[in-house]
């Protein structure tokens, strides 16, 4: 079953973030504790790892913003 990669809650009052970069590319192996991608608000930059080994398929559009939550991607 494919792990969901979604926007982070970072902090008490971050309702959204942007998708800064995605660090792995469509199909691209990953292992635990990879950094896959990074997000941003307006007080901080964060890296976000991998929580399970497997391929990712990235859905979500570098440079867009998205509420805490939006599915942005799998690990398959």
């Amino acid at each position: 079953m494919a792990e969901e990669l979604r926007i982070p809650k970072i902090g008490m009052s971050a309702t959204e973030m942007t998708l800064n970069e995605w660090m792995v590319g469509d199909g691209e192996r990953v292992e635990v504790g990879d950094v896959i991608y990074t997000v941003e608000t307006d007080k901080t930059t964060v890296e976000v790892e991998a929580q399970v080994a497997g391929t990712i398929r990235p859905t979500g559009v570098e440079g867009q913003v998205y509420p805490v939550g939006a599915l942005i991607g799998t690990i398959e």
